[in-house]
């Protein structure tokens, strides 16, 4: 009984392999050995090549899973408004300021959307809410079209940060509307015109203890004054005065 049974069980195996998907599947295994080996073959021929492409398929896979979500999105908006907020209105960037309180209006109003667009993604605004019923935000005549995008966008996602939040808060703490009646060239500072490590160094010289050496001491002791002293080797009335009164 067990060997018919193992016969039988065999006989099945054996009618699957030989019917259409048993060798659909057997093509595509065969299929894909053989795409290996020769993949195999290629990278020991030129490993360069092999190297380069095993790493930009790395750097695209980290590049994927390194794309910010919405919710990293609203997190770095109120965290934008709360570090403003710390800020006095007269050093706060107005610019800054703008940018942030459109991106919170946006949000409260719900025309806010967030798009995966696999290496990046994107946050852009609409002209109605989600939910809304109104003609305008349900008719799809009026619905902007894909070129129209780039002219909604607010902020693009990359690499773990939103840039343009980014780039419009890193000066967030100069109100450069104090510095528009400069001249044009008064307006921008170059990295290399801010010395403020030489200033400091400079202001940390004075509190250094000055040493003199046994040279200078001597010059020094000869270059003073002697003291005027009166007729019997005593000092004048006057010096000792003085040297009371100090």
């Amino acid at each position: 009984m067990a060997a018919m049974a193992a016969g039988g069980a065999r006989g099945l195996w054996g009618r699957l392999v030989e019917s259409r998907i048993g060798r659909w599947w057997r093509a595509l295994l065969h299929d894909y050995a053989a795409a290996t080996r020769e993949t195999a073959q290629g990278a020991r021929e030129r490993p360069r090549v092999a190297a380069g492409a095993v790493a930009g398929l790395a750097g695209a896979a980290a590049t994927v899973s390194n794309v910010p979500s919405a919710e990293s999105f609203e997190a770095a908006t109120v965290e934008a408004a709360g570090t403003l907020l710390l800020l006095s209105p007269g050093t706060r960037s107005p610019a800054a300021d703008r940018h942030v309180q459109r991106l919170l209006r946006r949000r409260e109003a719900g025309r806010l959307r967030y798009r995966h667009l696999l290496f990046v993604a994107v946050v852009y605004e609409t002209p109605e809410a989600g939910d809304a019923a109104s003609y305008r935000a349900r008719c799809p005549h009026l619905k902007p079209r894909w070129r129209e995008l780039p002219g909604h966008v607010l902020d693009v996602g990359f690499w773990g940060r939103w840039w343009v939040l980014t780039t419009r808060l890193r000066d967030c703490d100069v109100n450069e509307e104090e510095f528009a009646a400069l001249p044009a060239r008064l307006r921008r500072l170059e990295p290399r015109q801010l010395r403020s490590h030489h200033n400091e160094k400079q202001f940390l010289e004075r509190f250094r203890p000055v040493t003199l050496s046994q040279e200078e001491i001597r010059c020094e002791r000869s270059e003073a004054p002697a003291p005027a002293t009166g007729s019997a080797g005593e000092p004048s009335p006057g010096t000792a005065a003085a040297g009371r009164a100090r």
